[in-house]
């Protein structure tokens, strides 16, 4: 198993954002992949500090989404105002 993860520093609001953008857009995309196997996130509200994990079957199945990935992870953060 592989996983990728992003590190957010955010408010409570942009979080609330995000999340949403996670299960509206994320979630299903991710779905949709070959080898995805899971989704983790990860928030401390009181420091601004969020994590969120993919799991993915095999490097290669990880590798095959990197660039659509990371383009719907700029485009959340944007979205939330988050970083």
């Amino acid at each position: 198993m592989f996983a990728r993860m992003h590190t957010l520093e955010l408010t409570a609001e942009q979080y609330d954002r995000g999340l949403r953008l996670i299960i509206d857009d994320l979630l299903p995309w991710m779905r949709d992949s070959g080898g995805f196997r899971g989704l983790l996130g990860l928030v401390d509200r009181e420091r601004g500090k969020a994590v969120v994990l993919s799991f993915w079957a095999d490097e290669d199945s990880l590798g095959e989404g990197a660039e659509a990935g990371e383009r719907l992870s700029a485009l959340a953060a944007a979205a939330s105002g988050g970083t």
